[in-house]
């Protein structure tokens, strides 16, 4: 079967941010800050992701809504996220977020030294953050209760 272009686009995202410390964002809204806890939490999880090669817990950490749109099935993401993992060799860096811009339901993390190149998108989806995928990243998070 052929890896589909989105799970390879939210894998190689995935890869690039790594870690889970501090953001700059001066906000002193409640809700804004326990946003930023989730964030920082979410990118700790794709470190543990990443560093263990665990492609459940890739799936997990994607948009459920595009997993649904794009795999179909979890499993069907799992199988697909496994032969991606076993692909990269390469060990990834550990990355740190410098800063943190939310806008609703969709957060743009900025990493320290530009590391990674472009800053990595995620969306908040049934309270939720998460790696969007390709098509529903497009349109408004679907929330899932």
């Amino acid at each position: 079967m052929k890896l589909k272009p989105a799970l390879i686009a939210a894998i190689a995202a995935t890869l690039l941010v790594i870690s889970g410390c501090g953001s700059s964002d001066d906000s002193s809204s409640a809700d804004t800050q326990q946003d930023e806890q989730d964030i920082t939490a979410l990118v700790a999880e794709i470190n543990t992701a990443n560093k263990e090669k665990d492609a459940l817990a890739y799936c997990g950490l994607m948009q459920p809504s595009g997993v649904t749109e794009v795999f179909n099935t979890q499993s069907q993401c799992v199988r697909e996220t496994t032969k991606i993992l076993e692909q990269d060799s390469a060990k990834q860096p550990e990355l740190k977020i410098d800063d943190i811009e939310i806008d609703g339901d969709r957060a743009t993390v900025t990493l320290e030294n530009n590391a990674g190149g472009a800053p990595v998108s995620l969306v908040k989806e049934g309270g939720k953050w998460y790696v969007p995928l390709d098509g529903a990243e497009a349109g408004d998070p679907e929330v899932v209760e």
